[in-house]
């Protein structure tokens, strides 16, 4: 409707309402010709000059009320709230590999807690904080950590090398690097930047699943960090289970959800609950212990590193475990690492908190709740043959 108010007033210039003016005077009789020199048609040139005006100032603001064409951002932001939501700005994501230094004197196991800050060098550091705590066992060699930038935006998506600074000298004995770039920081969206989106854009505002996630995503819930339990209560309903450790932070985003829900759709929220696993893990390797050219400790160092990757990539909120794909990634991630390794064993001591499932074999827990190794041992096996 706006295209044709806008095509219909454009038309009329100040050319085209003279013409209309004189033309219509003709027809009632007040004029048989028309002189330019003439005092009507110096009457009807002012009136078309100030009608064109006005015509063209009514055209300027139906164009800027029409969606694809305003050039106005705040007035833009305004018209596609009902349509789409404009994406927030998103902190950057990284992989942090904690080292023992060359000079270390204390050789021990060492406890790097959630919400440690690394940095960069200089001033005005960009700061990232771990995502959950690790101990750096005191046989290993290295530990990977998950860590978030403090602040949001595209500038914290740094290049890999660059977060080597820390402040605790609790940890003087530890260095810290980054092996890949952070990824993940995004700049707040502009109205226009959402324009550009808003014709593919299904209408979200429907309380279903993928509007749900939607907001999630926005709070900076990770891709593993929740999950969505259909029909919790009846009909149109959910519980979401939010892999957060701060009350602070649970409050935060259960607040800004629950804000923002569909009517009909009743959210149940809770945090993720721990199911922690005792794991030995048996590793066959050809050789003897004597000949061997592998360094028993480095072995260990990455079988624990094997079986934590396992977990950070494949194992969610919810997720049942699977004690054969377990065995059959570490002996692909050990292979990898040039060992000459045959066989792969895993044990799970019995915990009153999962169910063994006793038709596939998986390790299955409540949907509210996330498995975790806790302690992991290790067993070397060696065949001379």
């Amino acid at each position: 409707m706006a295209d044709s108010y806008v095509s219909s007033l454009t038309m009329l210039n100040e050319e085209k309402i003279l013409s209309d003016l004189t033309s219509t005077a003709v027809k009632l009789g007040l004029i048989t010709n028309v002189f330019e020199t003439s005092r009507i048609y110096v009457y009807y040139a002012v009136l078309a000059r100030v009608l064109g005006q006005v015509t063209e100032v009514v055209a300027r603001y139906i164009n800027n009320l029409n969606i694809d064409t305003t050039t106005d951002e705040a007035l833009l932001d305004i018209m596609i709230k009902p349509f789409v939501k404009k994406r927030n700005a998103t902190v950057a994501k990284v992989i942090l590999k904690f080292s023992r230094r060359k000079n270390a004197v204390n050789v021990t196991d060492v406890f790097i807690p959630r919400d440690f800050e690394v940095m960069t060098e200089g001033q005005n550091p960009l700061i990232f904080r771990t995502a959950e705590s690790r101990i750096f066992w005191k046989d290993a060699s290295e530990v990977l950590i998950p860590a978030y930038s403090v602040e949001f935006g595209s500038l914290n998506n740094l290049a890999a090398n660059t977060l080597t600074y820390f402040t605790d000298a609790m940890y003087s004995d530890i260095e810290v690097t980054n092996p890949k770039p952070a990824y993940g920081g995004t700049d707040e969206e502009t109205a226009f930047d959402t324009r550009k989106r808003l014709h593919g854009y299904r209408y979200a505002r429907d309380g279903s699943i993928n509007y749900l996630q939607q907001l999630i995503f926005d709070n900076n819930v990770s891709y593993y960090g929740y999950n969505i339990i259909e029909y919790w209560d009846g009909f149109g309903s959910v519980l979401i289970a939010l892999d957060v450790q701060s009350d602070e932070e649970y409050y935060d985003i259960v607040q800004a959800i629950e804000s923002l829900k569909r009517d009909g759709i009743k959210y149940h929220y809770t945090q993720v609950g721990y199911v922690y696993l005792d794991i030995t893990v048996t590793v066959k390797i050809t050789g003897d212990r004597l000949n061997t050219d592998y360094n028993q400790n480095e072995i260990e160092t990455n079988i624990k590193t094997a079986v934590e990757l396992y977990f950070n990539s494949n194992i969610y909120v919810g997720k049942k475990l699977s004690k054969n794909r377990l065995e059959a990634y570490m002996l692909q991630y050990l292979v990898d690492a040039k060992y000459d390794i045959y066989e792969t064993e895993v044990e799970i001591a019995p915990n009153k908190e999962y169910k063994k499932n006793p038709r596939t074999g998986q390790y299955e827990i409540e949907p509210w709740q996330k498995l975790y190794p806790a302690r992991i041992k290790t067993v070397l096996e060696y065949n001379a043959e």
